[in-house]
């Protein structure tokens, strides 16, 4: 008899413990059922990844920082229900801390801020190397120039 009156204290405890994360869910329930209504596929993922992170204050972004996500690899992973305060800039200016080559000769190059860029097509020779000072420009219709001294290619945006 003391053993089942140990199980019930014990399930007692339990359930009361268990309250507040049930309201918990029941909050986020009602943050993924919003996102239901939402037609558009990425916006309605976007909406979801929202729902389901932790309430946090938003840190503002600082725009060197997205530069180049428009119009790139990243595009689908960027959230674009926000509007953006102030413009991209149309240049950036930083040194390459890494080189790679991808199985079909593109390079792949990584910049002291961390951004990671990739030639979007093989041209002709592309001399380029570790502590180069290199500047991507911001051109139409979403392409961007990596420039190193008097040469140029197309890049994306990967990382």
């Amino acid at each position: 008899m003391k053993r089942l009156h140990t199980v019930l204290a014990a399930a007692l405890v339990t359930a009361a413990l268990a309250q507040p994360a049930l309201a918990a869910d029941d909050d986020l329930a009602q943050r993924i059922a919003a996102c239901t209504s939402e037609q558009d596929a990425a916006r309605r993922l976007a909406c979801f990844d929202r729902a389901a992170a932790p309430k946090a204050a938003a840190a503002k972004v600082d725009a060197t920082h997205t530069f180049g996500v428009q119009g790139s690899e990243l595009a689908r992973n960027h959230d674009d229900d926000k509007p953006q305060a102030d413009s991209p800039p149309k240049k950036i200016s930083a040194t390459v801390t890494g080189i790679e080559k991808r199985a079909r000769g593109e390079l792949v190059v990584t910049l002291d801020n961390g951004q990671v860029w990739a030639q979007k097509e093989i041209g002709a020779y592309f001399p380029l190397k570790v502590g180069d000072p290199v500047a991507i420009l911001a051109g139409t219709l979403g392409s961007f120039r990596l420039i190193a001294g008097n040469r140029a290619t197309a890049v994306t945006r990967v990382q």
